[in-house]
């Protein structure tokens, strides 16, 4: 009696772990599927820069036999000390830092950054490597006239590069931002007499769709009349907006990515005469802030454009506009 009563429990035993094992693969196959949407969390030059950083913990743990994932606190407390004896940036080790958080978020695990033996580590870090941020020059409304005046070309690549550049810069758009624009896409754009609006579809400060109205000018700074001048030039009514374009001056179906945004603002600066070292994509958006500040726009109308959610993030950038103007030594 008790050897069938060994017998079906093992039994039983068995028929459980394979229920378990099938369980677990219904699981893990469900999880991959899941995965499109995990990434669609997340912009691509994000996900490359975690892939990067994920392949570098994972190498980092192989050298020194300890596993990737889950990963023991301790040695990711290391692995950052070593990040920072090997001279990366505290901006690069959060990165990094979060690349592994994120992975096991995603495999259903928890990595406590907050817990005291991580924290405590970045805490040193932060205060042994941390200096003040570069940031990239505004590019001020001086600056932008001499830039667009030198794209006075009638080829395609300056039709398209003036209109780059002015839509950046009057919509305070990200470079992300930029790339994602299409004529049917998440982030679209509609041409009026008024101007433009721009519709924006998951971007970096928000998952929900934000609108940006660009009104027509009567300068050459005027952004919708340089967009027109480009697309009936590249005879442009459907898909990406701004393109690649091939050596032969052909207009390919291959949209911009943010490395050719940057490609093209620094080769475009230094062409008309400025430090094009100085200068990023991200200039665009901080030119507008500044000139906006510098010209006493109330920060709401700022704000509706360049559509930060941070009032003192906003504010930072105007503080630097008008550092040395408004600046309590000038009164004494």
């Amino acid at each position: 009696m008790k050897i069938e009563v060994f017998v079906s429990n093992k039994m039983s035993d068995a028929f459980s772990s394979q229920a378990d094992t099938e369980m677990n693969g219904a699981l893990d196959m469900a999880l991959q599927k899941a995965r499109p949407f995990v990434n669609a969390a997340t912009s691509i030059g994000t996900r490359r820069v975690y892939a990067s950083s994920w392949k570098s913990w994972s190498d980092w743990a192989s050298l020194h036999r300890t596993a990737a994932i889950p990963a023991n606190p301790e040695a990711v407390a290391a692995y950052l000390a070593a990040l920072a004896r090997a001279g990366k940036s505290l901006s690069s080790i959060n990165i990094a830092l979060s690349a592994i958080q994120r992975e096991h978020r995603v495999h259903g695990l928890n990595l406590d950054r907050k817990g005291p033996t991580i924290s405590d580590v970045l805490s040193g870090i932060a205060r042994t490597v941390s200096k003040p941020i570069d940031r990239a020059a505004a590019l001020d409304l001086h600056s932008l006239k001499r830039l667009v005046a030198s794209l006075d070309g009638t080829d395609l690549r300056s039709l398209r590069d003036k209109a780059l550049i002015l839509v950046g810069f009057f919509g305070a758009l990200r470079r992300s931002e930029i790339t994602s624009l299409e004529f049917n896409g998440r982030s679209m754009l509609a041409i009026s007499d008024r101007g433009l609006l721009l519709k924006l579809s998951g971007t970096k400060a928000s998952l929900k769709s934000e609108e940006v109205a660009i009104p027509r000018r009567s300068d050459d700074l005027c952004p919708t009349a340089a967009l027109e001048r480009y697309l009936c030039a590249a005879a442009l009514s459907s898909g990406p907006l701004f393109r690649a374009i091939s050596k032969s001056g052909r207009l390919t179906n291959k949209p911009l990515d943010s490395t050719s945004i940057r490609h093209i603002l620094a080769r475009r600066i230094n062409d008309c005469g400025l430090e094009g070292a100085r200068f990023s994509p991200h200039s665009l958006r901080a030119g507008f802030i500044t000139a906006a500040a510098n010209a006493n726009v109330p920060e709401h109308l700022i704000q509706r454009t360049s559509r930060h959610k941070s009032v003192d993030i906003l504010r930072s950038y105007i503080r630097m506009a008008d550092a040395f103007d408004d600046n309590a030594a000038n009164y004494f």
